[in-house]
C-alpha cells in the first residue's frame, strides 16, 4: 500500500481506490490485472444509464474529459493523468 505525501498524491490514491472498488463490483479480476479503456468505458456507460437524474451536460463533459485525457500509449490505469483519474472517480462516485 502506498502512502501519500502530498494532497495531490492523496487525491490520486483516493481516485484510484474509488475506481478499483467500482471495478471489483463489476468485473471479476485480480488486483494486478491491467485496467483498460474498454473496461472504464463500459463501467462509466453503465453508471450514466443507471442515474437518469444526473445532469446530462455534466455527464457528457466528464465522458469527454476521460476520453481526451486517457493516454492510449500507456494502457495501465495507474499511468493515467491526475485529471483523467479525477474525472473517472467523479463519474463513478455516488450521487450527492
Amino acid at each position: 500500500m502506498a502512502t501519500a505525501k502530498t494532497r495531490a498524491q492523496l487525491r490520486r490514491l483516493n481516485a484510484l481506490s474509488l475506481i478499483r472498488s467500482a471495478l471489483s463490483g463489476k468485473f471479476q479480476r485480480g488486483e494486478d490485472q491491467n485496467v483498460r479503456l474498454e473496461e472504464i468505458a463500459a463501467l462509466c456507460g453503465q453508471r450514466a444509464r443507471s442515474r437518469a437524474g444526473r445532469d446530462c451536460h455534466a455527464v457528457r463533459d466528464l465522458l469527454l474529459t476521460i476520453a481526451s485525457e486517457w493516454d492510449l500509449g500507456r494502457e495501465q490505469l495507474e499511468d493515467q493523468s491526475d485529471a483523467c483519474l479525477a474525472a473517472i472517480a467523479e463519474m463513478l462516485s455516488p450521487p450527492r
